[in-house]
C-alpha cells in the first residue's frame, strides 16, 4: 500500500477552475489539466464572467443556462466532446460555470462552493470578451486558491475549424 500525500500536485481528486471566452485556444487549458492527472481523475470548471443587467425586467428573466447556451458555440462544444472523450478516465467531470458577481468576497465564496482546489490561467493569452463579460483574472490573482499560469505558444489567425486541429497536435 503506498500513500500520496494530500498536498501533492497530481494527488487523487482535485477540481480546477478554468477562465474561458468560448474559444478553441482557451481549451487549451482544460487539455493542459487532463494531462496533469496522474492517478485519479480530475473535475473542471469552466469559468466565464459576465455582468447583469441593470434592467429589472431582464434580472427577472435572467438565466445562467441560457447565457451559457447563447455564448457555447457548436465548434466549441464539439471540441469539449471530443477532450473529454480523449481523456475519459482523467476527467470525472466538466461544466461551464458564469460568475456574475462584483466583489472578491463574492468570488471566494463561488470558488469555495464549487471546492475548487487549484486554478489554470494563461500566461500569455488574453481573452477575448464580448460587451457583457469581463475579466476574471485580477480575481483570481487575488484569491486563496493555487494558481498555475500555463505558457503556449498561440495560434494565431487561424479559423476556428483548424484550430481545432491545432488543439491536439501540441
Amino acid at each position: 500500500m503506498s500513500c500520496v500525500p494530500h498536498t501533492n500536485y497530481k494527488r487523487m481528486k482535485r477540481t480546477i477552475l478554468i477562465p474561458t471566452d468560448f474559444s478553441i485556444e482557451s481549451l487549451k487549458l482544460f487539455i493542459e489539466a487532463a494531462e496533469s492527472v496522474q492517478i485519479g481523475s480530475v473535475n473542471i470548471i469552466l469559468l466565464h464572467c459576465a455582468q447583469l443587467s441593470d434592467s429589472i425586467v431582464d434580472l427577472l428573466f435572467f438565466s445562467k443556462k441560457d447565457m451559457i447556451e447563447s455564448l457555447v458555440t457548436p465548434v466549441f462544444n464539439d471540441a469539449c466532446k471530443i477532450i473529454r472523450s480523449k481523456y475519459a478516465s482523467k476527467i470525472n467531470s466538466a461544466r461551464i460555470e458564469v460568475f456574475t458577481g462584483h466583489t472578491q468576497a463574492a468570488f471566494q465564496n463561488f470558488l469555495e462552493g464549487n471546492r475548487v482546489d487549484e486554478i489554470l490561467i494563461p500566461k500569455n493569452y488574453s481573452l477575448q470578451l464580448n460587451k457583457e463579460s469581463f475579466d476574471p483574472i485580477p480575481f483570481i490573482r487575488k484569491s486563496t486558491i493555487p494558481i498555475t499560469e500555463i505558457h503556449w505558444k498561440q495560434t494565431g489567425n487561424i479559423p476556428e475549424k483548424n484550430q481545432l486541429a491545432e488543439l491536439f497536435l501540441i
